[in-house]
């Protein structure tokens, strides 16, 4: 009953242009959560049919995919500046304007900065879809390095016992994928013969690590996800702190501070663990890498305890 009344007795104390800021915030709720869908509806349809082009195009410089590839990101991106265009237009006009007549004195002059601050949120939060759809479609222009793996080591079979020594004719097995022209002894009369790779065969190394990322990449999305926290919780912690300059209850003053205080314990254990699964992604990388190319372990251990010592 009583805080019923409370309520009532607010909203006749809120001003007449309090109205105005509300249709435009529900507005502008309203066109981004059209825009989202028509965004996602967009992106899902193009994904499958720009990853179907690339496996069919023939082209070495794959130009069909990349003219194709190129027409999605635009329509994407005029999605993206069509949220900006009308946020500029219709979300800060509307506090630049309400900012300017209303003294940072008045008791109402929070409802415009919420207005504001609510309105911005949603806008983060759109453009966080768009870089979730944009990175969605950045991905269909990677190879799949799992096929061309296949083909390397299918090809290895079929060669493996198929060498023969150049003196007496005796079959040489080839034991591993060799990177680079290699001498190997003949077991029966021990002649060194030269065995050359084939193209495809020297083309591991080149791709032996692209490979080794694409199976740990949902270690470093982990990383990536927890790194993106630290900034999120900042800036949710940086709004509380916002709401304070005009509020004046000591409790409401209390509870926002204990929010405050919570986020900024997240954000330190976000601080001290994103480095944390960057070396787990980083090491089982690695491993992944020597798996492929064993020959190249020494070399490349030497390149992960740099990038360790240098992060």
């Amino acid at each position: 009953m009583f805080g019923l009344f409370n309520k009532q007795k607010n909203e006749e104390n809120l001003p007449e242009w309090y109205a105005e800021l509300q249709e435009s915030q529900q507005r502008w709720f309203t066109f981004l959560e059209k825009l989202e869908a028509k965004m996602e509806e967009f992106a899902a349809a193009a994904i499958p049919e720009l990853k179907e082009i690339l496996q069919s195009d023939d082209d070495l410089y794959k130009r069909t995919f990349h003219r194709v590839y190129s027409g999605v990101n635009g329509q994407l991106s005029n999605i993206r500046e069509k949220a900006r265009d009308t946020y500029d237009e219709k979300i800060l006009d509307v506090y630049q304007n309400y900012n300017s007549q209303i003294s940072v004195l008045s008791r109402h002059h929070n409802l415009v900065s919420n207005f504001r601050t609510a309105c911005s949120d949603r806008y983060y939060d759109f453009d966080n879809q768009y870089e979730y759809w944009r990175k969605q479609i950045e991905k269909t222009q990677e190879r799949d390095l799992e096929i061309e793996y296949q083909k390397i080591l299918d090809e290895f079979d079929a060669i493996k016992n198929k060498f023969r020594c150049t003196q007496c004719g005796g079959s040489i097995e080839i034991e591993k994928i060799f990177l680079i022209e290699t001498y190997i002894s003949c077991p029966y009369c021990k002649t060194q013969n030269t065995f050359a790779p084939s193209t495809q065969g020297r083309n591991l190394q080149n791709i032996a690590r692209g490979l080794a990322e694409q199976r740990t990449a949902h270690l470093y999305e982990a990383f990536e996800t927890e790194d993106k926290k630290e900034r999120e919780l900042y800036h949710q912690r940086h709004e509380l702190s916002l709401s304070k300059i005009h509020e004046s209850d000591k409790k409401v003053l209390n509870e926002i501070q204990a929010k405050m205080d919570d986020l900024e314990e997240q954000r330190q254990f976000v601080i001290k663990n994103a480095p944390k699964l960057y070396q787990v992604y980083l090491r089982a990388m690695y491993d992944e890498w020597n798996k492929i190319t064993p020959d190249l372990k020494e070399h490349n251990e030497k390149m992960y305890q740099n990038q360790v010592h240098n992060k």
